[in-house]
């Protein structure tokens, strides 16, 4: 199925990796959102949430597939796709552009802070790889659930500084 841009995602049925959304910032410039990964797996809202990443541009009007082709995620982590409603310029993906393009792949993760070997797995995005060991369990940050507005927050302070 084509999918026509923009449009309001309800659920994560119509995401694909590499769409993206403009999130306005209190300067009156913009932040990038993107869709990184999508999983119907992950436990937490299967049909809602997904892998989110802000990428490392920011820019004076909404994002074009030229403006953040090369660039990288800042940071990535579990949104749910109120996160595009409540962020996203008048709510909605505005684009699309293939992330293999920028060589950009979900990011390693913990599954939870706590080590317990027993209990906590390797991650790449939302998938769950194998049991994690010791060396990795410090290598790695703890898969992040976010609020709606967190990556507006992180965009605020990371790109405005």
């Amino acid at each position: 199925m084509e999918i026509k841009y923009p449009f309001k995602p309800m659920t994560n049925k119509f995401l694909t990796p590499g769409q993206f959304w403009a999130i306005p910032l209190q300067n009156e410039k913009f932040a990038c959102g993107r869709v990184i990964q999508v999983t119907k797996s992950y436990i937490a809202s299967p049909t809602k949430t997904f892998l989110a990443g802000l990428m490392d541009w920011v820019g004076d009007a909404p994002p074009k597939s030229e403006d953040i082709a090369g660039k990288k995620t800042l940071i990535q982590g579990v949104a749910h796709i109120k996160a595009i409603h409540e962020t996203g310029l008048q709510e909605m993906i505005i684009g699309y552009l293939p992330l293999e393009i920028d060589f950009i792949e979900p990011d390693y993760f913990r599954s939870q802070t706590g080590y317990q070997p027993e209990y906590c797995k390797l991650m790449k995005g939302l998938v769950e790889l194998r049991p994690i060991t010791k060396s990795e369990w410090e290598l790695y940050p703890t898969l992040g659930a976010w609020g709606t507005d967190y990556i507006r927050q992180v965009a605020e302070i990371k790109l405005l500084r």
